[in-house]
């Protein structure tokens, strides 16, 4: 595997994690604590990767977890609740 394909495989690790947590945001009904664990866990990972690049996932992926929350709070599912899907009747 070359250094090239290794980078791109890890940038495309961390994108799916994001992607996870964002559907953990929108599709649902955990509690916030729950979901700032996994975006704790997921900055630890990012940190052990990219050391010095605290600032850069402030400013891609708190950022974007922040205004995602703040955009559907209202509508998630409340907890227990099942999601309705755009399947349904």
């Amino acid at each position: 595997m070359t250094t090239e394909t290794a980078r791109r495989e890890a940038l495309e690790e961390l994108a799916r994690e994001a992607d996870r947590i964002v559907n953990l945001i929108l599709h649902t009904s955990l509690p916030r604590v729950d979901i700032e664990i996994q975006i704790e866990n997921f900055r630890g990972e990012f940190l052990a990767r990219y050391p010095d690049a605290g600032d850069l996932f402030e400013m891609i992926y708190a950022s974007r977890f922040r205004r995602i929350w703040d955009q559907w709070e209202a509508d998630r599912p409340a907890e227990g609740e099942p999601w309705a899907s755009a399947w349904d009747s």
